[in-house]
């Protein structure tokens, strides 16, 4: 069943793409705002995105309150609604990942009250998974115990993929919460722990065919790349992308600064999100770092790229704006030479 909505979703948000007149849209490369300034709304600070199979856009609120929002928006970025996520055990309700499940589900990453101790202690463990009924707005915690839980995937079983990105872990669970276990603690996952925020394991995706799945380290400036073995097991981890090794090589600076959210096109290509950059940063196959797209005119302006996610040609994604009080909170979209991988 997953297999076949997948594989529909590719039909109706690639191959129509491939078909669309090269005039429909902005030339390739090009950076505009979707949602405005979001700046004093709910939907401040929007740091994960997903898409429903209309192409509308989910965000949720990463700041640091005791009620936060998921926020809807047409595929145009018209403001549609929000819905308001309170406090759990930590008292305060900052969302990283989100993802969407037809009907009107979205999951959500709370990160609770992580950041009051000193991230090195690991001491609080408060973060949460909910399930969100967009539409009666009910909220369900379906885990707990997390200390920085922050990316989503999902495999063809329908099973959700969470990292961890303090102590460095892959969670697996059903939609229910039911079959919860550690899917890998590789250390290559695990966080550089000198910086302020040991920021580790983050952005999250499996490749075309479902054979690895590829999880950037953001304070290492990797891209990690772990084989998924028979039974959707974890196999062997490796460095697929090094940031100051790409700048060595390709005489280049920045690869990988922050790297936070990734996601594929067909041809393999891996789109990510370089927050400390406030670039998008493409990598090829064979890991070469071969294109980069900002926009320093943007209004308003490219501030911690956080997580993309394509709808066709167009790559969705959020600006964070992480340490200016959010006044340069947004949704963007980059009109990408090629159509990705449908949200699954």
């Amino acid at each position: 069943m997953k297999n076949a909505l997948w594989m529909s979703m590719f039909l109706a948000a690639g191959a129509t793409a491939i078909a669309a007149p090269a005039a429909a849209s902005p030339p390739v490369g090009t950076i505009s705002t979707v949602t405005g300034n979001l700046s004093g709304t709910d939907c401040v600070n929007p740091e994960g995105i997903t898409l429903d199979l209309q192409g509308n856009i989910y965000t949720g609120s990463a700041a640091i309150l005791p009620t936060t929002h998921i926020c809807k928006f047409d595929h145009n970025g018209a403001f549609v609604k929000s819905v308001p996520i309170p406090a759990g055990p930590g008292g305060v309700t900052p969302l990283l990942g989100v993802h969407f499940e037809p009907p009107h589900t979205v999951f959500a990453l709370d990160f609770a009250n992580t950041l009051a101790s000193p991230p090195t202690s690991f001491g609080n463990n408060k973060g949460r998974v909910l399930s969100v009924n967009m539409e009666t707005g009910v909220v369900t915690p379906i885990a707990s115990g997390f200390a920085f839980p922050n990316g989503f995937a999902e495999d063809l079983l329908g099973r959700l993929y969470v990292t961890d990105s303090f102590h460095g872990t892959i969670t697996r669970m059903n939609q229910d919460g039911s079959g919860l276990t550690v899917w890998s603690a590789d250390p290559l996952l695990a966080s550089n722990p000198f910086p302020p925020l040991p920021i580790g394991a983050n952005g999250i995706a499996f490749d075309f065919f479902f054979q690895h799945m590829y999880v950037s380290n953001t304070t290492k400036r990797q891209i990690i790349r772990i084989n998924v073995g028979p039974g959707w097991t974890a196999g062997t981890a490796q460095v697929f992308a090094d940031g100051p090794t790409i700048d060595s090589q390709q005489g280049t600076t920045k690869s990988l600064l922050g790297a936070d959210g990734i996601t594929f096109d067909l041809l393999g290509n891996l789109y990510v999100a370089a927050n400390a950059a406030n670039e998008i940063q493409v990598l090829s196959p064979s890991a070469q770092l071969t294109a980069r797209y900002s926009n320093p005119n943007l209004v308003p302006k490219m501030d911690t790229t956080a997580s993309p996610i394509f709808w066709g040609n167009q790559l969705f994604f959020t600006n964070l704006s992480l340490l200016d009080g959010g006044i340069n909170s947004s949704v963007a979209v980059l009109q990408a030479p090629l159509p990705g991988l449908p949200p699954l």
